[in-house]
């Protein structure tokens, strides 16, 4: 059978700007007679977001262990080839790890053998707008590779911005070049299904341009490094704890069996001593809190938390930046998760 004409879109966007959010939406506005596909790469070891975005209708395809900087992993292949053979669909929908480099995932879907299969369109960028003030996003050289490499820029939770947030966006947003295809706000994951079909940009890899904001990175990404840098153990009974170190970033995930679960009241202490740990990004996954099953996202700056009815057992995930004392960091964690 010939695989031709599959459209394919990168969705990107730094933890917490919402990409899980939008792509859910987006599945339940998938036009009549069209069948579509989605392909979650993960940089913990653990997927969380495959489980979260499940949708039965759909097929969805989990690769994690993804590296932060490079598509070298041919999980990412295998998977984007999987998809393509056994889901058929029209349209496939990619979602990169929110702290990784996308022009690297595009370069391979522009790969000569995938010719005439694929059919790349626009890059789609979300990003919280409230983080053009926050240091520790704009020194993230991902934070702004992904804006760059975007041709649809939207300013995710617009329904938690005021007038002057809305504008200073805009302003932000029309700094680049080349010039933005869509420059829109999205609320509760809104999203026009006609910027999927913007047409994909030239981009030059090394992006020679002046926002207003203060950083220093590479965009070549030019390196030789290892990226087997997981380790597993068992903290307690019916729990395995993954940790991954790459690039300046370290994931810590668990996955725990229907047997274990963790009181309200131990949960929010736990979440509390994350929040207080300088280098901790994002909290994200199911857990069964006091015999229920929620589903649990938190930045430094958010928390959201909501029933999840189909959950079985427990998976969840938290982001740190890597440094000397992550040994210590995770032991407080796990001390207070166990």
């Amino acid at each position: 059978m010939q695989y031709q004409g599959i459209k394919v879109n990168v969705i990107t966007g730094f933890l917490g700007s919402g990409k899980t959010t939008l792509i859910k939406q987006l599945l339940t506005q998938i036009p009549a007679g069209e069948s579509w596909a989605v392909l979650v790469n993960e940089f913990g070891e653990v997927g969380i977001d495959g489980e979260l975005i499940h949708d039965g209708a759909v097929a969805i395809k989990q690769v994690p262990g993804g590296c932060l900087c490079c598509v070298s992993s041919a999980a990412f292949s295998v998977g984007l080839n999987d998809l393509i053979k056994i889901a058929k669909p029209d349209r496939i929908i990619i979602e990169p790890t929110g702290i990784g480099h996308p022009q690297q995932i595009v370069d391979q879907l522009n790969a000569e053998h995938y010719r005439n299969v694929l059919d790349v369109r626009a890059t789609i960028c979300l990003m919280d707008v409230r983080n053009l003030s926050d240091p520790r996003y704009l020194g993230h050289p991902a934070f702004f590779d992904q804006i760059d490499d975007a041709e649809v820029l939207i300013g995710s939770k617009a329904d938690l911005y005021d007038t002057d947030l809305e504008q200073r966006f805009v302003e932000f947003a029309k700094q680049f070049d080349p010039t933005k295809a869509v420059i829109a706000f999205s609320a509760q994951g809104e999203f026009d299904l006609t910027w999927l079909d913007v047409a994909r940009t030239q981009h030059d890899a090394h992006h020679d341009h002046d926002h207003d904001h203060d950083h220093d990175h590479d965009h070549d990404h030019d390196h030789d490094h290892d990226h087997d840098h997981v380790y597993t153990s068992q903290p307690t009974k019916g729990v395995v704890c993954y940790q991954k170190r790459d690039q300046g970033m370290a994931s810590v995930g668990w996955i725990a069996d229907g047997s274990w679960q963790i009181s309200r009241e131990r949960f929010e202490q736990f979440l509390t001593v994350l929040k207080q740990q300088s280098s901790f990004w994002r909290f994200k996954g199911i857990l069964q809190v006091d015999e229920y099953f929620e589903e649990v996202n938190m930045t430094v700056t958010e928390l959201h938390r909501s029933p999840s009815d189909n959950a079985v057992s427990s998976r969840f995930e938290s982001i740190f930046s890597d440094s000397s004392d992550f040994e210590s960091t995770l032991a407080t964690i796990n001390t207070s998760l166990f």
